[in-house]
């Protein structure tokens, strides 16, 4: 047995002094590391960026609401554009005043009435109008007029009359020519619905 031990060799002092400093650092790295973990401390104030957030992790509680102005998408929610006062209306599309509707858009395509009247006009070159008037109840909102035979014919301009209906002046210096006048009618303001 005594030669077992002379055999076995003490450690040297470099040894024993590298094994302390590897345990002293060891211990030291899981102190600094513990204290790392603090959170707000590490972070500089106003030093991330929006891309660094976890998505949803910033709440309404958290914003301040009045420093966010007008979101830019929603420019004129303040104000409705078409409207001139709507200030009870639910959807007031293209109401001039719109007090206290729930709905109130632009009249539908199915309450106009198109109107049509055929003038003929001679071949004197003498200046001829025709009027396609709207029915009672009805205002002029559109129309138009066309000569039939342009050869010889012209169309010197088309017009609203009041409100209504609508002129076309024709005159003709050939074999006598037809004219046709449009005009579109809706209800008027008084009698819509």
């Amino acid at each position: 047995m005594g030669h077992l031990l002379r055999g076995r060799r003490k450690p040297s002092a470099a040894l024993l002094v590298a094994i302390v400093a590897l345990v002293v650092a060891a211990s030291g790295t899981a102190v600094a590391a513990s204290n790392l973990v603090s959170g707000d401390s590490l972070i500089k104030k106003n030093s991330l960026s929006g891309n660094r957030l976890r998505n949803r992790s910033i709440t309404g509680s958290k914003l301040k609401l009045s420093s966010l102005g007008t979101v830019p998408s929603a420019r004129h929610a303040t104000s409705a554009d078409s409207a001139t006062n709507a200030t009870n209306a639910t959807n007031a599309t293209n109401a001039a005043n719109a007090g206290n509707a729930t709905t109130a858009g632009s009249a539908p395509i199915a309450k106009l009435t198109y109107v049509t009247a055929t003038v003929a006009v001679p071949n004197d070159g003498t200046l001829t109008t025709g009027t396609a008037t709207c029915p009672a109840g009805t205002d002029v909102t559109g129309g138009g007029a066309r000569v039939d035979d342009p050869s010889g014919s012209s169309l010197f301009g088309s017009y609203p009359v009041g409100t209504t209906g609508w002129s076309g002046d024709f005159d003709d210096f050939g074999s006598g020519a037809t004219g046709t006048v449009y005009a579109i009618c809706a209800p008027a303001a008084s009698t819509a619905p």
